[in-house]
């Protein structure tokens, strides 16, 4: 069958769909994928196709309503109102990418960010349609830690399952409907659409969500369609040499503390960099510093701080002591299996979420937002995250769980039984 994976976003938001596309593939299936352009060749190594793309995810956050989203991505309004400000822009472009790449899909697979038109894509080509979310699916739940921003985020309740209803399911239509009813009108030729169409056509999906049962149970209250396999990892290690000056950095003491922010861009890298640098003197702590989007780093650097532009997660966080990130679900999901402590720094979107999730597990400190991120809070949080033992202790344990699952199986096994025989 032909397949493709619509996966707009950060590298962690693609890299599930190489996974789970190298799975297909090795089953004889037509595996595509639309990713923001530069992934391309990084698709293309793992043996899929990489779809044309006009998006630049990166410039996207370099740009400066990229930059606002980052500034302001921990005040739920203000977020909405730049991510709607950057779909004005965006959305049509994803929309007609997206279409391009999808043109002779019998399988379409989305994500929370492209489900609400790539409905429009399944129908318009009768194909079948897969969500695969990294996060709680967008619908309503009473359960609290399966709903973002959850009135009552510890139990059960009806006030999370009303919240969701009228606050979280519109979210993505309420952002940009309008493109999607131009986008079905112009591009597809279908008639417009609803928003209880929209998010009925979201609920008849069939939806594999790309997290551990350990860090958030299942929601008893979703549709029968709606399973929770586990994480899908993607292992590269065993095609990465790591550079001899930090194997010696890293034997040359007590396991380091990873700091870095990924995709996380930032208007003043040097002001970020000197921040993270007195953070990590005043926890008396070891550092490996990741560059990233950000570009962390860039200067003379102490001793006992080791700048890398990156390396692959499931070989260096088993190696650290503690892991200090933005909370990207990618990325957690890597912390996490390496059973060390996770400290971390929320940007936008559903970093926030994971943040206060990583706290209610104790797994980690609670999480510091970026606007109030100062060097002795930073500092405070390593230090509880390498010398309480009682963390420690249950971030071993659920790394153990974690490496336990295999959700790759479990998802191949449910689209088995659902979508392709």
């Amino acid at each position: 069958m032909n397949i493709t994976f619509i996966a707009f976003g950060t590298r962690g938001d693609v890299q599930p769909a190489i996974v789970l596309g190298k799975a297909l593939a090795a089953r004889g299936h037509r595996v595509r994928v639309l990713a923001s352009v530069h992934y391309q060749t990084w698709i293309e190594g793992h043996g899929l196709e990489a779809a044309a793309s006009t998006m630049d995810v990166q410039a996207v956050m370099e740009s400066p309503d990229g930059q606002d989203w980052i500034e302001h991505g921990n005040n739920p309004v203000l977020q909405l109102r730049v991510m709607k400000k950057i779909l004005t822009t965006g959305a049509w472009p994803m929309m007609t990418d997206a279409w391009a790449a999808c043109h002779d899909a019998e399988v379409v697979v989305s994500s929370f960010t492209s489900d609400p038109y790539a409905v429009s894509i399944s129908e318009k080509l009768n194909a079948k349609h897969i969500s695969m979310p990294l996060q709680p699916p967008m619908l309503a739940t009473r359960s609290g830690a399966a709903t973002f921003y959850a009135p009552v985020p510890h139990r059960e309740s009806w006030l999370n399952y009303a919240f969701g209803k009228f606050i979280v399911e519109p979210g993505g239509w309420q952002m940009y409907g309008a493109d999607i009813n131009r986008f079905r009108r112009e591009a597809l030729g279908l008639p417009p659409q609803t928003f209880a169409q929209n998010v009925a056509a979201r609920r008849a999906m069939l939806t594999l969500v790309g997290y551990s049962r350990h860090v958030i149970p299942p929601a008893a209250d979703w549709p029968a369609n709606t399973h929770l396999t586990g994480y899908w990892f993607l292992d590269e290690q065993q095609h990465w040499q790591p550079p001899p000056e930090l194997m010696r950095f890293i034997e040359a003491g007590e396991a380091p503390v990873c700091v870095g922010f990924s995709s996380m861009t930032g208007r003043h890298p040097e002001a970020m960099t000197r921040l993270l640098v007195e953070a990590i003197q005043q926890s008396g702590r070891r550092a490996i510093l990741l560059a990233g989007w950000a570009g962390l780093g860039g200067s003379a650097l102490p001793a006992h701080i080791f700048q890398l532009d990156a390396a692959p997660h499931d070989w260096l966080f088993p190696r650290m002591a503690a892991v200090v990130h933005h909370g990207g679900a990618g990325t957690l999901g890597a912390s996490l299996r390496a059973g060390v402590p996770s400290i971390i720094v929320p940007h936008i979107a559903d970093q926030i979420f994971w943040g206060a999730r990583v706290a209610a597990l104790g797994v980690g400190p609670r999480a510091i937002p970026r606007p109030q991120l100062t060097a002795a809070k930073l500092a405070a949080a390593i230090k509880q995250a390498t010398t309480d033992p009682a963390m420690q202790q249950r971030a071993a344990a659920l790394g153990e769980k974690i490496r336990a699952e295999d959700g790759v199986a479990e998802a191949l096994r449910i689209i088995d039984d659902w979508v392709i025989e």
